[in-house]
């Protein structure tokens, strides 16, 4: 009884130590709708509430360490690290919002944010490559080979679509409304892949999640593509 009332005081305490004028201001920087964004948002926002009067740390700087931290974690991947670099990617996952929000309050210009996007396709395909030869090289297995293969070749199509849609419309899939709303909720990608990983590693299985990325994968493509050609023909 005393623990848990000392743990309320505790929490109490941080709450109070919280200036909620800065807290309230970081609650509107978020953008992200995706599931995986939500989940990582308190710590986003713990990490951008720290960074908040540092003003000489602008965007381009956390995604500098940002990037940084993928390569890491692409070549533990290679080198068939699993465990680390599953973790390192959880925490390349939650900077990666982190940079958005100090941006969008700092309001000053990134020079990296520009080519944002593109980086970021570059170091999750060399994960997934990564992970993939890893189960290759490691296994042998041909099935884990081909069936990464194929992930990397949907997982750029969906990419593809996901943009064309945006370039065509003037918005992302996840301003459409309606169905677009709960698919790109839930849709595969990065954050979502990690977490395959991460349920296949923990239960000693690793590269089996290989086979449900694929699946996820083929889903979204599927979706994004009934999708856009019903955008795109409403637009006409």
């Amino acid at each position: 009884m005393n623990k848990g009332i000392k743990h309320i005081s505790i929490i109490a305490r941080i709450y109070i130590v919280v200036d909620r004028r800065k807290w309230e201001e970081i609650q509107k920087l978020q953008k992200g709708t995706h599931i995986m964004s939500l989940i990582h948002k308190p710590l986003e926002d713990i990490i951008v509430y720290l960074l908040y009067d540092m003003e000489f740390i602008g965007a381009d700087h956390v995604s500098l360490v940002t990037y940084i931290l993928a390569a890491l974690t692409a070549y533990l991947f290679l080198a068939g690290e699993i465990g680390k670099a599953i973790v390192m990617a959880i925490l390349v996952g939650i900077l990666d919002g982190v940079d958005g929000k100090i941006a969008r309050l700092r309001k000053r210009k990134t020079y990296i944010g520009k080519l944002e996007h593109s980086i970021d396709m570059l170091y999750e395909q060399a994960w997934y490559a990564a992970f993939i030869w890893a189960s290759w090289s490691l296994t042998g297995s041909i099935p884990y080979l081909v069936a990464g293969i194929i992930w990397l070749i949907l997982d750029s199509f969906v990419r593809h679509v996901y943009h064309v849609v945006w370039i065509a419309t003037g918005k992302s899939l996840k301003y459409h409304g309606g169905v677009a709303r709960y698919v790109t909720f839930i849709d595969g990608r990065r954050s979502m892949y990690v977490l395959h990983m991460l349920i296949w590693y923990l239960v000693g299985m690793p590269f089996f999640a290989i086979y449900t990325i694929l699946g996820h994968c083929a889903l979204t493509a599927l979706s994004y593509t009934v999708l856009a050609f019903k955008i795109m023909l409403s637009h006409e």
